[in-house]
């Protein structure tokens, strides 16, 4: 589903990061080592995944409420007239 700039939606891309973070994360988890004593780099992978899905988690959110807020406006304002 293409917008009018011929770009997809926000939220598709949005979707798109936080899922793959979702499942990022257990395999960072099980196969680095993280260790809360010292930084390694599983820790600051799993620390950098688990930032990106605490930002893209309410964006995304965020996204489809707006997006559903204003088909509920446009399809109100098609009723009116």
């Amino acid at each position: 589903m293409d917008d009018e700039h011929g770009r997809r939606p926000p939220s598709r891309l949005l979707l798109v990061v936080f899922l793959a973070t979702v499942v990022a994360l257990p395999v960072a988890v099980t196969q680095l080592e993280v260790s809360p004593h010292r930084v390694t780099v599983g820790t600051v992978v799993v620390a950098t995944l688990l930032l990106i899905g605490t930002i893209a988690l309410p964006a995304l959110i965020l996204t489809r409420w707006r997006a559903a807020d204003r088909d509920e406006a446009d399809f109100a304002g098609r009723r009116r007239r």
